[in-house]
C-alpha cells in the first residue's frame, strides 16, 4: 500500500496551459496574464478551464453551460455569453479582436491556439 501511495505522489503534475501572456495553472486554480494574477469567479474559471482543456475544439454554448453548471438544468442560454464577456474583460481581451476566447458564430466558443496568432 505504501508503494501505491508513493507512486501517486510522484505522478506528473498537470502542465499549465500557456497561450501568449495567458497562463492557467490548474493545480493552483490560478490564472495570470503577463504574470499578473487574474481574479475569476468559480463559473468564469470553470468556463476558461473547459475551453483550455478542449483547445482546438469548438464547444457549443449549451455544452459549456452544462459543464459550467455541473450538469444541472442548463438554465438561461445567455449565461455563457455573459460569462464570456466578463472573462474577456478580466483577461484584457478585446471583444472585437479577441486573442484568447474566440467566438464561432452560430456554433459556440473555443480558446485560441498558437496557430491562430
Amino acid at each position: 500500500m505504501a508503494r501505491v501511495r508513493a507512486a501517486l505522489r510522484r505522478r506528473a503534475k498537470p502542465e499549465p496551459f500557456l497561450l501568449g501572456d495567458l497562463a492557467i495553472h490548474y493545480e493552483q486554480r490560478q490564472v495570470t496574464v503577463a504574470g499578473r494574477p487574474v481574479r475569476l469567479t468559480a463559473a468564469e474559471y470553470e468556463l476558461l478551464r473547459v475551453l483550455s482543456v478542449n483547445a482546438g475544439r469548438v464547444l457549443t454554448s449549451e455544452a459549456l453551460l452544462r459543464r459550467v453548471r455541473s450538469g444541472r438544468d442548463s438554465g438561461d442560454p445567455t449565461l455563457v455569453r455573459t460569462l464570456v464577456k466578463k472573462l474577456r474583460r478580466k483577461l484584457g481581451d478585446d471583444a472585437a479582436r479577441p486573442a484568447y476566447v474566440l467566438t464561432e458564430r452560430g456554433v459556440g466558443y473555443r480558446i485560441a491556439t498558437p496557430d491562430d496568432r
